[in-house]
């Protein structure tokens, strides 16, 4: 948990790839049964065959939005956002809990628009009643400015502030179809709370409900230790399907979606080597440039 690395959490706070981090330690994962490593993966095409044709739509026009930035939407070649929430089977009629988006909220400016009419979008957000110059506060503030800045998209959006994982309560139990996270569960695991947050989204989810998990995806192998090995940014695929299958839910589909095989993992500042990061600097940015950002992981589980 590094600030340099940009995760966050509630006592050494810090921005991760995406809005996320609390104190330092990690929990063994449970022993389970191995997930099948035979299960086809999904093609990766932008528009799944099973898709929603009228949320694949909406999702098209969210993306090419003018609410977003030029900068974001420069980010939609390695983050494929209709890609992937279409193969985690989003539909406009749904309610979502998207998990620590980010002071940012890139993935929020797509979801909103989506949700705003039929559904119903629940977001997490850093708890901002500490000291004002805190970088959970400031970045709970940004994050709130971005939504009340443009009300015609965010007006509905409902925000959960965390202060406590070990307390967190997303939603009435059983009320959401799906719970999104991307590029925070090493984080979680470098502060050993994605017991507590995976907890909080099975006990939210209806029976049958989705949890859609993005992330840094590690060369496979086995985990000595699961905080060191966070703290690269990278998680092997095989270990996280195991851990949060010991939380409860179930690998239904695996996609591609997101993958890079020109990321080697092997940097010395971890994923933060690549964009957006670069914090290698000037120091063979072209190279970091030219691979882009990491190779990823799209998992689809379900609540049984």
């Amino acid at each position: 948990m590094l600030v340099s690395r940009l995760n966050s959490g509630l006592l050494a706070l810090a921005l991760g790839c995406t809005f996320g981090c609390v104190t330092s330690g990690c929990n063994k994962p449970a022993a389970t049964t191995p997930p099948d490593q035979t299960q086809p993966a999904d093609s990766g095409s932008a528009t799944p065959a099973d898709a929603d044709p009228a949320t694949a739509a909406a999702l098209r026009t969210a993306i090419a939005g003018d609410h977003r930035s030029a900068d974001n939407k420069v980010r939609d070649q390695y983050r494929h956002p209709d890609g992937t929430l279409l193969f985690f089977g989003l539909r406009q009629d749904m309610t979502v809990v998207e998990l620590w988006p980010g002071g940012g909220g890139w993935f929020t400016e797509v979801l909103a628009p989506v949700l705003r009419e039929r559904g119903k979008l629940i977001v997490t957000n850093f708890d901002t009643s500490g000291p004002a110059d805190s970088y959970q506060t400031k970045n709970g503030n940004k994050y709130k400015d971005k939504l009340a800045g443009n009300p015609a998209v965010y007006d509905k959006v409902e925000v959960v502030p965390v202060s406590d994982p070990k307390t967190l309560t997303l939603a009435p139990d059983g009320t959401v179809d799906m719970v999104v996270t991307f590029r925070n569960s090493h984080g979680w695991v470098e502060d050993g709370i994605e017991a507590d947050i995976y907890g909080a989204a099975f006990k939210a989810l209806k029976s049958g409900g989705v949890l859609g998990v993005e992330q840094h995806r590690a060369n496979p192998g086995p985990v000595a230790d699961a905080k060191k090995q966070a703290e690269t940014g990278y998680l092997p695929e095989a270990w996280l399907v195991q851990r949060i299958e010991s939380f409860g839910f179930k690998l239904s589909g695996k996609s591609e979606v997101n993958a890079n095989p020109k990321d080697t993992k092997d940097y010395a500042k971890g994923v933060w080597a690549l964009p957006p990061a670069l914090q290698n600097g000037e120091t063979d940015k072209a190279k970091f440039q030219a691979i882009g950002e990491s190779d990823r992981m799209t998992l689809k589980f379900v609540k049984p």
